[in-house]
């Protein structure tokens, strides 16, 4: 699919494949005919049942998509507040996320003063990113996040941004998820650079395209944060992302990816699992479903996660065909100064870097 940013029209045709696609409610829905027919709409129960009736239909690959799709439907909302917001998340999700926020515009700050950049969130929920760089390169948007003491380093305006950063884009196969970042933007003052400057896009990371004449002349910084790579249901599916993230960022772009240290799989995954406010959201670890030796769990709601060791990360950016990479966990974290009332230093040495693996790689 190439997509085409000037494109508004209900319904959009690919020009590779002459596949038709919806454009409605301020979003493009990629999601191809035969994964959108299988996405049951009556809860999981239903689902199984459908499954045992579709066997054969669909391939393996696209059932595990359907799978976290499904698992995704009903945590748009509860997902942004519970695990997303700035400052009303869970600690233990919100403290993570916050050095992958911290980690990945203190690169842009430093790329943007040189580059036109293309950002691309693979796997962008209720669109944290969308909201964060869209605070950057609009001076009146996310008032209340510019005015809290806690948070207004991080979401003010920058001239930068507002001149470089030319399109930030948000791709997710949940529809839900997306239709709840496109509520989020408008909520949040930025409806004004929805479907100019800032994208949420429904479709699979695996097989999204950009438009190569428009953005090849930009830096294309690319990134699948919060353990999205671990939630990919297979180790084809987590090879695919990456193989589409290094197809995203050439002929010239960065890859950065953010997972979940195996380490703290039994003692902090299976025990604490993220707090009240995360369970609440994505349901209890169901215990036949936990795999100690391979750090696997599946929850109540469908989640899918996957926990990795630095080697177990780096073989995959091999089969990926990713060369020039660097990957970091507690022992090559750096603490990134700066933002102290966000995350201070020994916040980032205790809270993260413990339970952090970052991959990052120049294509």
């Amino acid at each position: 699919m190439q997509f085409d940013t000037k494109s508004k029209k209900e319904n959009v045709i690919c020009t590779n494949c002459q596949a038709g696609y919806v454009f409605k409610n301020d979003y493009l829905n990629l999601l191809a005919p035969n994964i959108k027919n299988e996405i049951c709409t009556k809860g999981m129960l239903a689902r199984t049942i459908k499954e045992k009736l579709h066997v054969g239909i669909i391939s393996k690959n696209d059932h595990d998509l359907i799978r976290g799709i499904i698992a995704s439907k009903y945590m748009a909302r509860q997902y942004f507040r519970n695990v997303v917001h700035p400052t009303e998340a869970a600690w233990s999700a919100r403290s993570y996320e916050r050095f992958e926020e911290i980690f990945i515009t203190n690169y842009l700050d430093g790329i943007l003063k040189k580059k036109q950049v293309t950002f691309v969130d693979a796997g962008s929920g209720p669109g944290r990113y969308l909201l964060l760089l869209g605070s950057k390169i609009g001076a009146n948007s996310c008032k209340d996040l510019k005015k809290n003491p806690e948070t207004s380093r991080l979401y003010q305006y920058d001239a930068n941004y507002e001149k470089n950063l030319r399109y930030v884009i948000g791709i997710d196969y949940s529809e839900e998820m997306i239709l709840h970042s496109t509520k989020l933007l408008k909520k949040y003052g930025l409806g004004q650079f929805l479907n100019k400057r800032i994208f949420p896009v429904t479709g699979i990371a695996q097989n999204f395209n950009l438009n190569k004449k428009m953005l090849d002349s930009t830096h294309k910084v690319i990134v699948c944060t919060f353990q999205t790579l671990g939630n990919q249901e297979n180790t084809e599916l987590q090879v695919q992302m990456l193989k589409s993230m290094k197809n995203l960022a050439s002929p010239h772009g960065t890859i950065i990816v953010s997972v979940f240290n195996r380490k703290l799989f039994k003692d902090f995954g299976l025990k604490k699992f993220y707090g009240r406010e995360v369970k609440r959201t994505v349901g209890e670890i169901v215990g036949s479903k936990q795999d100690v030796e391979n750090a696997i769990l599946r929850t109540s709601k469908g989640v899918y996660s996957k926990w990795f060791s630095k080697d177990s990360l780096e073989d995959l950016f091999c089969r990926a065909k990713i060369s020039k990479y660097h990957i970091m966990d507690a022992k090559s974290l750096q603490p990134i100064g700066g933002y102290e009332e966000y995350l201070k230093a020994e916040e980032q040495r205790k809270d993260v870097f413990p339970r952090a693996i970052v991959g990052m790689a120049q294509i």
